[in-house]
Parts: C-alpha cells; structure tokens; sequence
C-alpha cells in the first residue's frame, strides 16, 4: 500500500483554464530502463499489506489453501489490469497516469473528482489505516487488551489523531527531516518481512508435527459464498496497490511499447511470489483457528517463533513501516491539496506556503482535518472497502478509456492485449464494487453507502468547479477567497 509516493506524480488538478492534456511525452534527457521500472513497479506493490491483511483474507475464506488462491487471483488481476496500462500508456504518451486518461476520454469534471477523491477520500482512508495498525501492533506488544471493548475503539480514534497530527507538525517543520524519517523507516519494511520469513523456517524445521502444519494449507471448509469471496479479494487486491504506478512516469520510460509490459509481468509476479512466501510463513507458524483471530498477525507470528524477543521486533518493524507511509502521504496529500487551490478546486488560501520553511502548512493542516474525521472510522475492513470502491472505479472508467481509444478514436497503441482482457476487468471491477452491498456483514454494507455518499458530494463539486462563471474575478467564492488569502499573506509569514 504505498499511495504516497504515487500522489505526489497525479498532483496537478485541472481548472478550466488548465490546458489539455497532450498525447505527446515532455522530453527527457533521461530514461528510466527496464530494470529501475520492475524496482519502482515492485517497490509500489509490496508494501506494508502483508502486516495487515492475511488474517482478514482467512478470514473470509476459512482455508489456508483458499487464502493462497486469493492472493494468486489478486496478483493476476493486478497484472493484466497493468497490461491494459501499457496499452493506455502507448496509446497517449507521457506521463501523468489515470489523469490523463479521465480528462482525454470524460473530460475535466471527471478528472476533477479523480483528483479530488484521491485527496479528500482515498489517501485519508490509507493514513488512518496506517494509524490504525500501528497502533494495534503497539499495543498487543505489551498488553493483553481486549480489542472488542469500547474503550479500545475510543483510544483507536485517539491514537489516529495523535499520529496524525504528530507526522503533520513534522512536516510543517521540515520537510527534508520527514524524507530522511522515510527513508530510515523503510529499512524496517525489508527487516521485518526477512524476520517472518527466518522465523517461519526456524519453525517449519524444528516443528515435530508437520504433518499438523501441512494441513493448514488444504482447502477444506472453504467458504462457498460468492460475496464473501469477492470480499475477501479487498485485502489482497489493496496489498498489490502499485501496479499502476509506472505509468505515472510513462513519458520517461525507454522503449515503452515493449518495457512496459515486461517491467510489469516481472514486478508483477515477483509481487505473486513474495506474498505467497509470506503467507506460507505465516500458515506454517500459526494454527489457523490463531491466524483468523489475530488482530497483529506478524505479532502472533513472532511471539510464537520467538517469544516476547519476536513479539518486540516485529511490532517494531511493523510500526515503523506504517509511519513510513503515514509521513509519506502527509508530504504528498498536503501538495495534491495546495494544487487543488492554486486551480480553484478549493479556496485559494490553501496554496500559501509558510516563508521560513516553504511548506504549505495550511495544506498540512487540511489533510490532518480530514484524516482526524477519517479516524472515527475504526474498522479496518470499512476503511478497506472505501479504498477499494473508490481506487476502482476509476481503474474502470480507465479500462473503459482504453476501448473508447481503440474503437471510437481510431489510435492504435504499439502495444495491445486482448480485447476480452479489458472487458472482463471493467465487468470484475462492477462486481467487486457493489459486493459490499450484497454482503450481510453490516461494516462492509455500511462502508459502501458511505463512499456512495462521499462520491455524491464530490460529483457536482467537481462539475461546478470547471464553470469559468465561478472563475470569474467578480465572482462572490473568488472575492471571498482572494480576501481570505491576503489576510493570511498580510502576516508576513506566508506568500
């Protein structure tokens, strides 16, 4: 899950004086090859999911066997979904990834609600899932609280408000101190996944049943309920979030017609791979009746391995990975708000940038606001849905974008895949946003009216935002917004 770094490449919203997109690249003295692509692509899709999400898949799908199958199906989809990207990426050169092409195909309201989804909905949904898991893993570490109790929801929301407002006041004090925080709390990301590993083959070898463990893997009682399946995907399909990643950076690509989809098939099934390592390791050290009901799986995981010694360093590495992300998506949420302002999405004041420091901390501060709404939301599973929804439906309008540029506008990509491989993913990607509807688990059907709710919001936002009669200098919002702003910059600290 590592939307940060992918928000700060979709930042530049659209006004409608922004011009069109163009079909062509901006040129490049430099050119990233195929195998800085497969690290990028790989980068973005191992992320932080694997500490979060392999107990609520088994969960869902009550079999070990069938938890691996629903992360191989995961991976799949991601890497025909980066296919039909290489063949977006061909079709209009350049960078800038899902922005272009909404805005080519629907235009600049649709392109509008992209961006403005991402800041206002998906990547506040993501910090908070951040929070929440860190959180979770410090306190298992050295407490036996019951998380079902109220008081655990209430110090859940506490605690995601702390951190946020935590990571915000760093990146209002320096923006340099949060990159080196980033960088150093990334180590703990590879630390922590070789840990699980290590202590998974410790046990695999020392274990006197293992005939015992080889059984956790069979597909009996498998969950024969097509809803519950399609939910169980959620987890999974959010842990290979990246995937679309290099298109972000499409136009400085080398050779992209045939890099693409190479950096992609590799990063892709690496991903498969890696995560299909880790969730063996976790299968082989706990019994599934433990696994389904932990809460910190990687904490269980090294608590069983190696006592309160494991139980310590994985909560660690754990932690500090989800603040990695946390410091990430402030730096990059707080520019993609700025941006929102400087084109008249949201009021002006939001672009001012503090003097000392040339941070926007008015943007900063935004972002810890809507995440501190965000953190009211205890359940991990509702979050998830949310970002699920919403990432989703614009994957579709993009899968779709990719037939209206084949079919109604003639371009012939130098690369194309299958016609059916785009059909069956806007068909999939249907089915697996309403799925939380048809559900009986009340957080999931919940979460799915309240992203309805929120997109219903941000719709006509996005439609009013392109009238150049609400751009108009006399306008009253513009009035009001430009004396807002000069009341801030007559401080002296902003400009």
């Amino acid at each position: 899950m590592s939307e940060s770094q992918r928000a700060t490449e979709s930042s530049p919203l659209l006004s409608p004086d922004t011009p069109d997109v163009k079909e062509t690249g901006t040129p490049n003295t430099e050119q990233i090859k195929l195998f800085s692509c497969v690290s990028v692509a790989l980068s973005m899709m191992t992320g932080v999911g694997i500490f979060i999400f392999p107990n609520l898949v088994l969960q869902d799908v009550e079999s070990g066997g069938a938890s691996l199958l629903i992360w191989t199906t995961a991976g799949i989809i991601a890497l025909l979904a980066g296919l039909c990207y290489s063949e977006l990426s061909t079709a209009l050169p350049g960078s800038g990834g899902e922005l272009v092409y909404i805005q080519k195909v629907y235009g600049r309201a649709a392109a509008n609600l992209f961006l403005l989804t991402s800041a206002f909905v998906k990547y506040p949904a993501i910090t908070i899932i951040m929070t929440r898991t860190s959180f979770t893993y410090l306190l298992k570490c050295f407490t036996d609280f019951s998380l079902e109790s109220s008081p655990y929801e209430f110090l859940l929301s506490l605690a995601g408000i702390f951190i946020v407002v935590t990571t915000c006041l760093m990146a209002c004090c320096s923006t340099r101190l949060c990159t080196v925080a980033i960088n150093a709390l990334n180590f703990c990301k590879l630390l922590g996944i070789l840990l699980i590993l290590s202590f998974a083959l410790y046990v695999g070898i020392t274990a006197p049943d293992k005939a015992e463990i080889a059984g956790r893997f069979s597909l009996k009682n498998t969950t024969t309920h097509v809803p519950t399946l399609l939910i169980s995907l959620f987890g999974a399909i959010a842990s290979y979030e990246g995937w679309n990643s290099l298109n972000l950076v499409a136009g400085e690509v080398h050779n992209p017609q045939q890099t693409m989809p190479l950096a992609i098939t590799i990063a892709t099934c690496s991903a498969i791979v890696f995560y299909l390592s880790c969730n063996i390791a976790y299968l082989v050290v706990l019994p599934l009746n433990v696994m389904k009901s932990s809460t910190a799986v990687a904490l269980d995981l090294g608590r069983i391995a190696l006592g309160q010694c494991g139980t310590i360093l994985l909560s660690i590495c754990v932690v500090a990975s989800c603040l990695a992300t946390v410091l990430g998506l402030v730096l990059c949420n707080s520019r993609l708000l700025q941006r929102a302002a400087r084109d008249g999405q949201i009021p002006e004041v939001f672009k001012l940038t503090l003097n000392r420091t040339a941070t926007p901390i008015l943007s900063v501060i935004l972002h810890g606001l809507i995440c501190s709404v965000f953190a009211m939301i205890t359940s991990l599973e509702a979050l998830t849905t949310i970002v699920i929804i919403v990432s989703w439906l614009f994957y579709s309008l993009c899968f779709t974008a990719q037939l209206v540029l084949r079919y109604r506008d003639k371009v012939k990509p130098s690369f194309r895949v299958a016609v059916l491989i785009p059909v069956l993913l806007i068909m999939f990607s249907v089915i697996l946003m309403i799925s939380p509807a048809l559900t009986n688990v009340g957080k999931y059907r919940s979460s799915f009216f309240v992203t309805v709710i929120l997109l219903a919001i941000l719709t006509p936002i996005s439609v009013l935002s392109t009238l150049p009669s609400l751009h108009r200098p006399d306008s009253p919002l513009v009035l009001t917004s430009n004396k807002l702003t000069r009341y801030v910059e007559s401080s002296g600290s902003f400009s």
